[in-house]
C-alpha cells in the first residue's frame, strides 16, 4: 500500500468518527435504524425480565424439590439406622463401634446420589460415651457447624434439623448443598448423632444449563426480531426514499420525475398520489410559463408599438411647446401639463421595455473601467431638479481618491437615480445622504432618507413590480412602481446586491453592494459597508464604526472631508 492510500484510509477513517458517534448520528437520522434499534432493545429487555423471573421460580422449584427429596432419603435411612440400632445385641464395646461403623457406610452407600457424606458421634447428653466417632468423609465433620450440632443435641428441631450450607465441586468453587442431623436412640451406650451432607452441584449444573440455553434463545430471538423489522421498514422505507427523491427532483425544476407504482398498499396510494400532484403541477407551470410567456410578450409588443405613436405626440408637443408664448394662459398652462405627462409616459415605457429584455434574458451590461464617483455624481445632478423642487437636500460623501470599477455606467446611474427619486418621494422634505466606500473587492453605496419610512409587512414587496407604498401614491413623483425592481435587477446583472432597512417615521437606508471587477460575488466578510442589524437603519463600516451618527447635513456637504475608503 503507497503513502497516498494510507492517507486517505485515515482520512476516511477520521470522516468516521468514533463507532459510537457514527451509530448514535445513524439512529437519529434513519428511521429504519431507530425502529430497528428499538424493537431489539424492548425484546432484549423483556428477554431478560421474563429470563430472570424464569431462572428465579425454576431455581426455587428444584431447590425445594431436591430438599424435600433429601429429606425423605434422609429420614428413610435414619429409619433404617435406628431399626438395626434398636436390632443389635452386642456384648463389648469394641462390637458396638464396629456396627455404628458399618451402619455409617450402609447410610452412605443405601443414600441417594446426591450424599456426600455421613458423620456419627456420641450425643453430648451423653457425655460417657466412649464411641468413637464415625465419617464416610473426612470433610464432613468440617462442614457442620456448631449451631448445627447444638440445634440436634438441644432437640430444638423437633425431630430432624436442616441447614443449607455451600460445598466445593469439582465444576464450582461454591456449590449449593445441605446439612441434616437428627438423633438416634441407643439404650446400650446412650443417644447418638447423625448427620448427613447433601449436595446440589447436580442441579445448579441444571439451572446454568437453563441459563445458557435462555440466553442464546433470547439472542437469537433479538437478532431475527431485528431482521424481521429491518426487512419490513426497508420494504417501507425505500419506496418513500424514491419518493423522497422524486419530491427532490421536482423541486429542483425536473418536472418529469415520476416514481414506479409497484405496490397496491398505501405505499402504493402514496406513489400514485404523487405521480399524479406531479403532473397536476407540471400542466400548472405549463400553463404559468405560457401565461407569463404571454404576458410579457404582451407587454414587449405593446411597448414597442407605443413608441411610435408617444414618438408623434412627443413632436406635436415640441411644437406646442415652441409657440406657448403665443398661447393664452390657461392655453399655455395645458401645454405644459402635456410635456410633463408625455415625459412620464416615455419613461414608463423605458421601464416596461427594459423590464421585457430582463424576461427574455436579452440584457446584458457593457461593462467599462471608469471613476464610479463620477457616475454617481452625475445621478445626483440628474435628480438635482426634482429634489430643489421638493426641496430635500441631498448630502453626498465620496472618497478623496479615484474609485476605478468596471462597471456599466448607464445601469449604474439608473440604480442611484432610482433610489433617490424613491427617497425624494418618502423625504418629506428631510436630507437624503449618499454615502461610497470600497475596498479591494468591492464598492459600497448608501442612499439614506430621514422620512416617513416604512413597516416591517412593506419591506418584503419593496422590490416587486408594479407595487408602490400607499404613503407615496398621492405624490406628483410617483413612477409606475418599476424602478426599484428595474434597480435590483441591474444590481445582480453586476454580480452585486440591494439590502434595505427602514422602520416607520426613522426613514429608509438602502445598501448597494457591487464587484469592483463586474463579474464576481460579493462575499459578506468582504462587504465595505454592511448593517448592523435588523433593527439598525445605519450602516457601519468594516470597522465598525456608524458613517452617519453624530454628523450633520452640514457636514456631509464639505467638499474636504478626510474620509477615504472603507
Amino acid at each position: 500500500m503507497n503513502q497516498t492510500s494510507g492517507h486517505r484510509i485515515v482520512a476516511w477513517m477520521k470522516s468516521l468518527g468514533h463507532p459510537r458517534s457514527w451509530g448514535r448520528r445513524r439512529i437519529y437520522t434513519s428511521l429504519q435504524a431507530r425502529a430497528v434499534s428499538l424493537a431489539v432493545l424492548l425484546a432484549l429487555i423483556f428477554g431478560v425480565v421474563f429470563s430472570l423471573a424464569s431462572l428465579l421460580s425454576i431455581r426455587n422449584s428444584l431447590q425445594d424439590q431436591v430438599s424435600a427429596q433429601a429429606q425423605r432419603d434422609f429420614s428413610n435411612q435414619v429409619a433404617r439406622v435406628q431399626e438395626g440400632l434398636d436390632a443389635a445385641q452386642m456384648e463389648d464395646q469394641q462390637q458396638y463401634q464396629s456396627l455404628i461403623t458399618n451402619l455409617a457406610s450402609s447410610f452412605q452407600n443405601d443414600g441417594a446420589v446426591n450424599l456426600v457424606g455421613v458423620f456419627m458421634w456420641g450425643s453430648g447428653r451423653t457425655a460417657n460415651s466412649v464411641l468413637v466417632p464415625v465419617s464416610t468423609d473426612p470433610t464432613v465433620a468440617s462442614l457442620i457447624s456448631e449451631s448445627m450440632r447444638s440445634a440436634v443435641s438441644g432437640g430444638s428441631c423437633g425431630g430432624v434439623c436442616y441447614q443449607p450450607i455451600n460445598l466445593k465441586s469439582q465444576t464450582h468453587d461454591r456449590a449449593p448443598g445441605a446439612v441434616l442431623g437428627t438423633v438416634l436412640n441407643f439404650s446400650a451406650l446412650g443417644d447418638l448423632e447423625l448427620f448427613a451432607v447433601y449436595s446440589y452441584a447436580s442441579q445448579q449444573q441444571s439451572v446454568m444449563q437453563i441459563q445458557l440455553s435462555m440466553l442464546i434463545v433470547i439472542i437469537v430471538l433479538c437478532l431475527l426480531l431485528g431482521i424481521v423489522v429491518w426487512c419490513v421498514m426497508r420494504s417501507v422505507i425505500r419506496p418513500v426514499e424514491r419518493v423522497a427523491v422524486a419530491a427532490e427532483s421536482v423541486a429542483l425544476g425536473q418536472l418529469n420525475a415520476r416514481v414506479d407504482v409497484n405496490r397496491h398498499d398505501e405505499i402504493g396510494i402514496l406513489q400514485r398520489s404523487f405521480n399524479e400532484m406531479a403532473s397536476s403541477l407540471d400542466e400548472k407551470i405549463e400553463e404559468l410559463e405560457k401565461v407569463g410567456t404571454f404576458q410579457r410578450r404582451f407587454v414587449s409588443d405593446v411597448s414597442h408599438e407605443l413608441r411610435t405613436p408617444v414618438t408623434t405626440i412627443r413632436m406635436a408637443s415640441d411644437l406646442l411647446e415652441s409657440r406657448k408664448s403665443s398661447f393664452e394662459g390657461s392655453t399655455a398652462r395645458t401645454v405644459e401639463l402635456l410635456s410633463g405627462q408625455i415625459n412620464r409616459f416615455e419613461k414608463m415605457l423605458a421601464d416596461l421595455l427594459e423590464i421585457s429584455r430582463y424576461d427574455a434574458g436579452y440584457a446584458a451590461v457593457d461593462l467599462v473601467e471608469g471613476d464610479l464617483r463620477e457616475t454617481v455624481n452625475s445621478a445626483v445632478i440628474q435628480v438635482g431638479q426634482i429634489a430643489e423642487a421638493k426641496g430635500v437636500p441631498i448630502a453626498v460623501l465620496l472618497p478623496q481618491d479615484p474609485v476605478i470599477s468596471s462597471f456599466d455606467s448607464r445601469r449604474i446611474t439608473r440604480i442611484i437615480r432610482n433610489l433617490l427619486i424613491n427617497g425624494i418621494d418618502f423625504a418629506e422634505g428631510k436630507p437624503i445622504e449618499v454615502h461610497m466606500a470600497c475596498n479591494r473587492q468591492a464598492v459600497a453605496i448608501a442612499v439614506r432618507d430621514h422620512g416617513t419610512g416604512m413597516a416591517p409587512e412593506q419591506l418584503a414587496h419593496v422590490f416587486d413590480r408594479f407595487w408602490r407604498a400607499d404613503a407615496s401614491r398621492a405624490r406628483t413623483t410617483g413612477g409606475s412602481g418599476l424602478g426599484l425592481a428595474i434597480a435590483m435587477s441591474d444590481a445582480r446583472l453586476h454580480g452585486g446586491g440591494i439590502e434595505l432597512r427602514s422602520a416607520p417615521d426613522l426613514g429608509t437606508c438602502f445598501l448597494v453592494t457591487l464587484p469592483r471587477d463586474g463579474l464576481h460575488e460579493v462575499p459578506a466578510s468582504a462587504q465595505p459597508l454592511r448593517f448592523r442589524g435588523d433593527e439598525e437603519l445605519d450602516p457601519v463600516d468594516a470597522s465598525g464604526a456608524g458613517i452617519y451618527a453624530g454628523r450633520s447635513v452640514a457636514q456631509a456637504d464639505r467638499k474636504d472631508d478626510d474620509r477615504g475608503d472603507v
